[in-house]
């Protein structure tokens, strides 16, 4: 299984055109998985070869969909090592 990280591209369309088009990439990645077809959405055609275009098109419709809806869930990490991330700021005195 892989990790799928969503950019939120789409954040910020309304609710019925996020659903729409995720109905339509859900469409999509069925008719290329079990029919093994090529499949086109507005103009655009999508074959076995774009499978993981198609599955990542879908995670952030579905990001969007949830950010909307409020049911995103966020987590945050605390890091408690001591090793410092690029650009940030060390708060221990030296």
């Amino acid at each position: 299984m892989s990790l799928i990280m969503a950019k939120g591209d789409f954040i910020g369309l309304p609710l019925a055109t996020l659903t729409s088009l995720r109905d339509k990439y859900v469409t999509c990645l069925e008719a290329i998985a079990v029919a093994g077809s090529s499949y086109s959405i507005a103009g655009r055609s999508f074959s076995r070869a774009n499978l993981g275009e198609v599955r990542d098109t879908i995670a952030e419709l579905t990001l969007a969909i949830e950010v909307i809806n409020g049911t995103r869930i966020r987590t945050t990490y605390a890091n408690f090592s001591g090793y410092r991330y690029p650009n940030s700021t060390n708060f221990r005195n030296s």
